[in-house]
C-alpha cells in the first residue's frame, strides 16, 4: 500500500516542480538570457547554423525529442511545408533537446534517415537554447524569426493529431512574417 501511495506523490511532485526546475535551469545559467535571441547550434551534420547569418529569412525552428510521438508528427508537418515554401525564403530546422551522452549524433542520425527528414537536425544539448524561448517540459515547441531574425512571440507549444490544422497554424505565422516584411519594405519605400 505504501508503494503506491509514494509513487503518487512522487508523480504529483514532479508534475509540480519540472516545470520550475526548467526556469531555475534558466535563471541559474548565465549562458541563458531572458530576453529571446537567436541561435547558434550545431548540426548532426558537422555544421554550425547561425541565425544571424540567415538574416532576410523568415526561420521557423521546431525543439523536440525522439521519444517524443507528437514531435514525429510535427516533423512529417514541417517536411511538408518546406516542400510547399521551396521558393520562398523561409528556413525550417528541427532542434534535439536531447543529451548527447543519451541520444548519440549517430542515433539522432538514423532517426532523421527512417523519417527521411531533410531539414537540418540541430543539437541543443543542455536546453540553453529552447529554454529563451519556453519555460516548460512541453514538447514540440515551435518559434519563428522574421526576416530581420527577430523572434516573432509567442513560440507555439504542441501538436494536434490533425496534421492539417497544423500546417495552416504554420502558415498563417509564416505568411503573416513574409507579409508584414513585404509591407514594412514597400512602406519604407513609399515614405521616401
Amino acid at each position: 500500500m505504501k508503494t503506491p501511495r509514494l509513487l503518487s506523490l512522487s508523480l504529483l511532485l514532479l508534475a509540480l516542480f519540472a516545470p520550475a526546475a526548467f526556469a531555475q535551469a534558466a535563471e541559474e545559467n548565465p549562458a541563458v538570457e531572458t530576453a529571446p535571441q537567436g541561435f547558434k547550434l550545431k548540426g548532426i551534420d558537422g555544421k554550425t547554423y547561425d541565425s544571424e547569418k540567415m538574416r532576410g529569412e523568415v526561420l521557423v525552428v521546431s525543439f523536440g525529442a525522439t521519444w517524443c510521438v507528437p514531435c514525429t508528427w510535427e516533423l512529417e508537418a514541417i517536411e511538408e511545408l518546406k516542400v510547399e515554401y521551396a521558393k520562398k525564403p523561409v528556413k525550417f530546422f528541427w532542434v534535439s533537446v536531447e543529451d548527447p551522452k543519451r541520444t548519440s549524433d549517430n542515433l539522432l542520425r538514423h532517426y532523421a534517415k527512417e523519417r527521411r527528414l531533410t531539414v537540418p537536425v540541430l543539437r541543443d544539448p543542455r536546453s540553453e537554447t529552447f529554454l529563451r524561448y519556453e519555460t516548460t517540459t512541453r514538447l514540440p515547441v515551435l518559434v519563428f524569426f522574421d526576416r530581420a531574425g527577430r523572434f516573432e512571440a509567442p513560440a507555439h507549444r504542441g501538436m494536434p493529431q490533425d496534421i492539417t490544422v497544423y500546417k495552416q497554424m504554420v502558415r498563417e505565422r509564416v505568411n503573416a512574417l513574409l507579409a508584414g516584411d513585404d509591407a514594412r519594405a514597400s512602406g519604407g519605400a513609399a515614405d521616401r
